[in-house]
């Protein structure tokens, strides 16, 4: 609805009374296009939001499931002995370990561990083996090691301490190097 300035006009006053009365109905759609123009840009501000608070609340379970699935392993492990006892023989047990990888275990035969075959473009990689050892029982670690200080680490087989190996390499795995500790030593 056109604005209309009440009044009685004069010669000449009709004219810029008619003028003034279409610059105000132009500037007024003009405000009307700039509100509608700021509500829908609000509107696509508010939806990219919410999506990225979506996909942030998404990411942040994943890596909390992550972080569960973790804890959960490291309080349970795998157990590592072999099938059956063959003529009053332990048999040898092979660990094989992933790259990229928690690994935990309780040992109760002889064991050996098998590093990761990387495919080959792969360099660096890591993995952590945390483990108990019963009493008696020995664990065979590759040659292709290079222990910190090179110092063969002395695992403890007690069945109750937490032996932790972290292996890592820079060459795809034709060496690792060894880090070793016992319960946070």
């Amino acid at each position: 609805m056109p604005f209309i300035i009440p009044h009685i006009f004069k010669a000449g006053e009709k004219a810029i009374a008619e003028q003034v009365n279409e610059n105000f109905n132009y500037l007024k759609q003009s405000l009307e296009q700039v509100n509608t123009l700021l509500n829908n840009k609000i509107e696509t501000n508010v939806q990219d939001i919410n999506e990225g608070i979506t996909q942030l609340n998404s990411d942040t379970k994943a890596i909390s499931d992550i972080i569960d699935d973790r804890d959960t392993i490291l309080k349970f492990g795998t157990v590592v002995i072999p099938d059956p006892i063959e003529d009053g023989q332990i048999p040898t047990v092979e660990i094989e370990l992933v790259a990229d990888k928690v690994h935990t275990a309780a040992i109760f035969a002889n064991s050996q561990i098998i590093l990761p075959t990387l495919e080959d473009d792969t360099k660096y990689y890591n993995c952590l083996f945390e483990f108990t050892i019963a009493q008696d029982v020995t664990l065979t670690l590759p040659e292709n090691i290079k222990w910190i200080r090179k110092l063969l680490p002395d695992i403890i087989a007690d069945g109750l301490s937490v032996n932790r190996l972290l292996f890592d390499t820079t060459d795809g795995g034709a060496n690792w190097i060894g880090h070793f500790s016992v319960d946070g030593e």
